[in-house]
C-alpha cells in the first residue's frame, strides 16, 4: 500500500522545477518557479530550503534549483498521474474543454494511489513519451496540446 509523504505543496513545486529544468535544459530559477506557482519569490526561496533539507532538491542561491533523483523520481510519478488523468477525462469521459481537464488533473494527480493509477492504464493508452511530452506552456500532454487549443468546448 502507498503511503503519502509529502504535501500537495511540495508535489508541485516538484513537478514544476522538473518541468523548468526540462523544458530550460537547465537550473530552474526562483523567479520563473514563482511566475508558473503564482507565488511570491521569497515563498519560493524558503520552500526550496525546506525541500533541500530533505534531499528532493539542490538549491544555490542565484544559479537556481535541480531535483535530485529522489525529486526527479517524484516529479516524474506526479506528472505521469497527471498525464493518464488528462487522457483518461478526454479519451474516456469526453470531456473537451482542456482548461478544465488540466484543472481537475492538477487536483486529482495528488490523490490517485498507484493501484487505481495502474487500473486507469488499462482503460486509456499513454504514449511511451508521457511524460516527457509534456508542454509546461499548454499545460498539457503534448500529445493531447497537439489535438486543439485550451479551452475550447
Amino acid at each position: 500500500m502507498e503511503t503519502r509523504k509529502f504535501t500537495e505543496n511540495v508535489e508541485m513545486y516538484l513537478k514544476t522545477i522538473y518541468l523548468l529544468e526540462v523544458e530550460t535544459k537547465a537550473p530552474a530559477r526562483t523567479g520563473a518557479i514563482s511566475k508558473q506557482l503564482s507565488i511570491s519569490p521569497a515563498s519560493v526561496t524558503e520552500m526550496l530550503d525546506r525541500m533541500q533539507e530533505v534531499g528532493l532538491v539542490r538549491h544555490r542561491k542565484y544559479r537556481g534549483v535541480v531535483t535530485t533523483a529522489k525529486g526527479r523520481n517524484i516529479a516524474r510519478r506526479i506528472l505521469q498521474k497527471h498525464c493518464l488523468i488528462e487522457r483518461f477525462l478526454i479519451e474516456a469521459l469526453g470531456v473537451k474543454d482542456t482548461a478544465v481537464v488540466h484543472e481537475q488533473a492538477d487536483a486529482m494527480e495528488h490523490i490517485l494511489h498507484d493501484d487505481i493509477a495502474m487500473r486507469l492504464h488499462r482503460i486509456v493508452k499513454v504514449p511511451k513519451e508521457c511524460p516527457d511530452c509534456y508542454d509546461l506552456e499548454s499545460e498539457l500532454c503534448g500529445k493531447l496540446a497537439a489535438r486543439g487549443k485550451r479551452g475550447a468546448r
